[in-house]
């Protein structure tokens, strides 16, 4: 028996079809009025009478469709990347398959896929290359893929190219509960700053601040209202616009005459040194486990935010957090000293 039903989205309403046909089930979306599902209806029990099915669809051509359509979107360019390599991932692991037609893929394949990805192993550790230790791929990242490659399905479900997501079956992993952020202790920052050399004054912000590298690296001089810095942020798109100590300023001031004020961290190698000269004071197992890089600096603005009693609704404008919830992470974690001050 075909049925019309109904899904609410941010977009509105959407109408769905569902049928039986020669034993298979076709379920895809119909339109965003009832009038225009009925009619769809229609048109697929048509076809199926008459064997007149659309032309297939193969996997490379929906591929560069959906490329095509997230570029139209307000997604940003670094994220399209990240899209676009993991769905041409599973491209290829089709190909290997030799599947070349989007409704000759399956949730087998897409589980086997997703088996294949969970057991690889990569470098992603701080000297793990020279140590041969590598490690899997976490399960967040995991569930970012799979989120991304059903979105990838749900598109061409939408484009009526196929009926159904093969990655619907697939379940997202389980996500071991978050340990505690490390942040740099007194003696952890003295030996920072102490070897710190050209990027003193960078690692100095970081320190003092809480904003993260990838949006202190562009800072320039226009990005500071007086005692405000002013600047967008890469990671959301928002502005955080914000009061900074006077004494970060004070370091600053001789960069504001340049057009950038760390120019010489404009190329990655450069940027990668500025994370290596503070991990080669640790231990390599040091690093690895409690994953020391500069947002580290993050972990500990926040840290020692929150150990002078500032309200967490106050950090998260200071971080620009768009969640609270993200900010709680840090909340959970103030010192036992501050903690029992505040019990009498």
């Amino acid at each position: 028996m075909a049925t019309i039903y109904t899904r609410k989205g941010t977009t509105g309403t959407k109408f769905y079809i569902n049928l039986a046909i020669n034993g298979k089930r076709i379920r895809r979306l119909a339109g965003y009025t009832k009038k225009a599902a009925k009619l769809q209806l229609k048109r697929v029990e048509y076809e199926s009478i008459f064997n007149q099915q659309s032309p297939t669809t193969s996997l490379d051509n929906a591929f560069s469709s959906y490329m095509d359509y997230i570029n139209t979107t307000s997604i940003k360019l670094q994220q399209i990347k990240v899209i676009q390599r993991k769905v041409r991932w599973f491209c290829e692991y089709c190909q290997v398959k030799r599947i070349s037609k989007l409704e000759d893929i399956k949730s087998m394949h897409a589980s086997d896929y997703i088996t294949t990805r969970s057991n690889t192993l990569v470098q992603s550790g701080y000297n793990c290359g020279s140590d041969e230790l590598c490690q899997k791929i976490s399960p967040s990242t995991l569930n970012r893929e799979i989120g991304f490659i059903k979105r990838f399905f749900s598109y061409c479900i939408d484009m009526e190219w196929i009926d159904r997501n093969p990655f619907r079956p697939v379940k997202p992993f389980k996500i071991k509960a978050n340990r505690v952020r490390y942040s740099f202790t007194d003696s952890d920052i003295r030996l920072i700053m102490s070897h710190a050399g050209r990027f003193h004054d960078f690692y100095y912000l970081l320190l003092h601040t809480g904003i993260r590298s990838t949006d202190a690296f562009k800072l320039k001089p226009e990005h500071f209202e007086g005692r405000y810095i002013k600047v967008q942020m890469n990671k959301t798109g928002d502005f955080l616009h914000v009061p900074i100590p006077e004494h970060v300023l004070d370091v600053l001031q001789p960069r504001m005459a340049n057009c950038t004020l760390f120019a010489p961290l404009k190329s990655d190698r450069q940027r990668r040194n500025c994370v290596k000269n503070i991990q080669r004071l640790f231990e390599p197992e040091f690093v690895r486990t409690n994953n020391i890089n500069l947002h580290t600096f993050r972990h500990t603005y926040a840290h020692n935010m929150l150990n002078k009693g500032v309200p967490k609704e106050v950090l998260q404008t200071l971080l620009g957090h768009r969640s609270i919830k993200t900010t709680e992470i840090y909340a959970n974690w103030v010192r036992k000293e501050e903690l029992e001050r505040w019990v009498t």
